[in-house]
């Protein structure tokens, strides 16, 4: 469909297409999801736009006469930055020669939505016209402001649903939905940012250790309760660091001298808080019942001795954490300093 210049020309396109020529794929692609219709007859009442369709598809299938449209009349309101208010009216009659023909006419309200360059539908109201209403009140003043007041009130709750669903969406782009940590893709950004601003900072790398047996042996149910739980523990301990799954049982943290608590950044201060981290996470298992021992490698670079860009400062974390493994396991090693061992992990 092309785009169209005006709401109005637009909602006049609606009804020329559903009424005259009897279009009912127009409902696919010029209707939100979301619609909510309120019209006469069997379908007084649609909280939704599924449930129009629903309604009206019977009456889609049995219809044999369409209408013209012999006089109508449009006018348009912007009620929003992006939502805009039609009413008009229609006087309509059936495409038919029997002498019984139907005439009549109805009034309409529809919220229109605009999504880039195109219209879509938000809102219907239909209505026939109070027979003993003024000639000279097209809408009754106190009908008018009321409609206006729930029009306002239903554009303040979509836009709210719209809002808390694009922030459910933005979480779920950012985060690994079982830990609740940043995602790979997006701590790596945080980070870099980081990184950018010139504090000096410590990046952890952190992998537990013998996780494949865990996961072979008892289970990637339980495998998954050990990761979440680490998740939690990282959050409770760091919760001002940039921390995220990297993928599978591996982990990374971020800590900046003038945000993290560990001032200024010491290898003795980092020790301790990653002996905390451990005890809590296995506070955490104990709690959901997981008695097995688990234990963690990790390995930590400074930045900006060794490395002024993320994957220069992750490489030698990285390496750091390799050397941890080969040490025992179960301890934290700096790149370039000695190996530290964890308090009875």
């Amino acid at each position: 469909m092309e785009n169209l210049p005006s709401p109005e020309t637009f909602c006049r396109y609606l009804w020329h297409e559903y009424l005259e020529k009897q279009n009912y794929t127009l409902l696919d692609h010029c209707f939100l999801p979301e619609t909510t219709i309120i019209g006469t007859g069997e379908h007084e009442v649609s909280r939704s736009f599924e449930m129009f369709v629903q309604k009206i598809a019977a009456e889609i299938s049995a219809r044999t006469t369409a209408f013209i449209i012999e006089d109508q009349w449009y006018q348009s309101q912007p009620v929003s930055a992006d939502c805009t208010l039609v009413i008009g009216e229609l006087r309509v009659r059936e495409q038919t020669e029997n002498p019984l023909e139907f005439i009549g006419r109805f009034r309409f309200t529809i919220l229109l939505r605009q999504m880039g360059n195109q219209w879509r539908v938000l809102h219907v109201h239909q209505s026939v016209p109070d027979p003993e209403q003024g000639t000279d009140e097209f809408f009754p003043h106190r009908l008018m402001e009321q409609s206006n007041r729930q029009l306002k009130q239903l554009v303040e709750e979509k836009t709210r649903a719209l809002e808390e669903s694009y922030r459910r969406m933005e979480y779920n782009a950012r985060h690994d939905s079982l830990t609740r940590l940043l995602n790979r893709r997006w701590v790596e950004a945080q980070i870099s940012a980081a990184m950018q601003e010139g504090r000096p900072g410590v990046m952890i790398m952190l992998d537990i250790d013998w996780f494949k047996q865990i996961n072979d042996t008892m289970g990637h149910p339980l495998g998954d309760q050990v990761l979440e739980t680490l998740g939690q523990a990282i959050l409770a301990v760091f919760p001002d660091a940039l921390s995220g799954r990297i993928g599978g049982d591996e982990f990374i943290l971020y800590l900046r001298s003038d945000r993290d608590q560990i001032n200024p950044l010491s290898t003795a201060g980092i020790i301790e808080e990653t002996n905390r981290l451990m005890s809590v996470w296995e506070t955490l298992r104990k709690q959901k019942g997981l008695t097995i021992s688990v234990s963690a490698s990790l390995g930590a670079a400074r930045f900006p001795e060794q490395g002024q860009q993320f994957d220069q400062l992750w490489y030698h974390a990285d390496q750091a954490l390799y050397q941890a493994k080969a040490a025992g396991r179960g301890c934290l090693r700096f790149s370039g300093e000695k190996d530290e061992r964890l308090n009875g992990f």
